[in-house]
């Protein structure tokens, strides 16, 4: 090492340097004007105003559910597209909890295990979680999340597009599918992605006897997030807009849905 890569080694570890001309050690002095002043701009508090409303979201199947996953998947059937129900839609959910947390709202996820609960016991810690909100005067609504299928995931599909599953009759859980729905064009349609909708019954939901929906003691809905046996739209999927649009279908729906209910 040289005498300079020393000095300004020295020099910066404890504040002195050497005298070049006779190799006294003397003070490294720094000047009141030299020295660095912290920001005077106070740190930023940012107060969340929080929300009387209990957000339930069940991120459907597990590691251990059969198929449920896309052609590659399943068989290798190319192109080459790895997709996994259980485990994207756990990162949806994932991803979705701090931003609705960020909104005000309390998050419960139903099921954080990597392995499949059944209905039965997921429907039990909904309602759980709801009489608990219910008595701390809060309100709860549910949104199974799920992903699509049109095959038996041995062959890609043609089949596409984002849809929102309610109980047969109308009550609000049609009103919160409607505020997804809605949210749902609002998103995907900039971005070339489409939905899908029955209007049989005057809204554009999908009616079906789901065991998660009829059981929950609240508003409750499945969402099938696109096609996981659909190559474009699993493509689509797996990009960071693809996540980050499908979040915010759901947060966006969700506040619709808050304040269409004034709650």
């Amino acid at each position: 090492m040289c005498k300079l890569e020393f000095n300004e080694l020295l020099s910066l570890i404890f504040g002195k340097k050497i005298e070049e001309t006779t190799g006294e050690v003397v003070e490294n002095t720094i000047t009141e004007t030299e020295c660095p002043t912290p920001s005077e701009k106070p740190l930023e508090i940012i107060e969340i105003e929080m929300k009387n409303v209990v957000i339930c979201l069940d991120n459907g199947h597990g590691d251990n559910t059969p198929g449920k996953c896309s052609p590659w998947s399943a068989c290798k059937v190319p192109p080459e597209l790895p997709f996994r129900e259980y485990a994207y839609t756990r990162e949806l959910v994932k991803m979705l909890t701090p931003v609705l947390e960020e909104e005000g709202y309390e998050v419960y996820q139903v099921v954080p295990e990597e392995y499949d609960v059944t209905l039965a016991e997921r429907c039990s810690r909904i309602n759980k979680k709801v009489k608990q909100a219910a008595a701390e005067g809060k309100h709860s609504l549910m949104i199974s999340i799920h992903n699509n299928a049109a095959g038996n995931g041995r062959e890609w599909k043609k089949a596409y597009g984002w849809s929102v599953w309610t109980t047969r009759g109308q009550n609000n859980s049609d009103k919160l599918a409607q505020c997804l729905y809605d949210a749902a064009v609002e998103v995907l349609t900039p971005l070339g992605q489409k939905t899908r909708k029955d209007r049989s019954d005057g809204d554009d939901d999908y009616e079906a006897g789901f065991y998660i929906t009829k059981g929950s003691n609240c508003p409750a809905v499945l969402v099938e997030n696109m096609f996981q046996d659909c190559i474009d739209e699993v493509k689509w999927m797996l990009t960071d807009e693809g996540k980050q649009a499908l979040v915010e279908i759901h947060r966006r729906g969700i506040n619709k849905f808050v304040e269409m209910m004034n709650w």
